[in-house]
């Protein structure tokens, strides 16, 4: 297994990772499942690769990508925004080599504060993120139009 840094140039090379991880959120949203099936690869990248610093790492093994971290720096915030890792390499360490090493990454970057966010639905990663010193600081609630809402039968909450 092999981690190596790719550049902003090479973040194609990801696509069908980062497409792997969408389907997941839209397999486990509740609430956002709209979002999911709309969201693109090419939406997202190009909303990362504007912040000030960025960097992805990708997991390889012999030339199968099998996972990738992307962290990013806008101002003095360090985020690492997005962590995907193949079913089949899960629980082998895959995960937090990648996270290790944005971590190391965003230190050297002299962020003040650096924060992950958790998609609903996908609550199951927070004791792992916890092991990295993560701790939930904001619960963050959207209202969308076309959202069914626990308490009301099942119905989107607006007309």
């Amino acid at each position: 297994m092999e981690i190596e840094a790719i550049s902003r140039g090479e973040i194609n090379s990801i696509k069908i990772l980062w497409e792997n991880l969408n389907d997941h959120h839209l397999s486990k949203s509740m609430y956002f499942k709209d979002h999911f099936s709309k969201f693109t690869f090419e939406k997202r990248m190009e909303a990362l690769v504007k912040r000030d610093r960025f960097i992805a790492y990708v997991a390889q093994d012999s030339c199968d990508s099998v996972g990738y971290c992307i962290a990013t720096v806008d101002g003095s915030i360090g985020e690492i925004d997005s962590l995907f890792v193949k079913g089949a390499y899960r629980g082998q360490g895959v995960g937090e080599k990648l996270v290790t090493l944005a971590l190391k990454w965003l230190e050297e970057q002299d962020c003040e504060t650096i924060r992950v966010s958790i998609a609903e639905g996908n609550e199951q990663v927070l004791d792992f993120y916890r092991k990295f010193g993560f701790a939930e600081r904001l619960i963050v609630m959207q209202k969308t139009h076309n959202i069914a809402v626990a308490g009301n039968g099942g119905k989107a909450c607006c007309p």
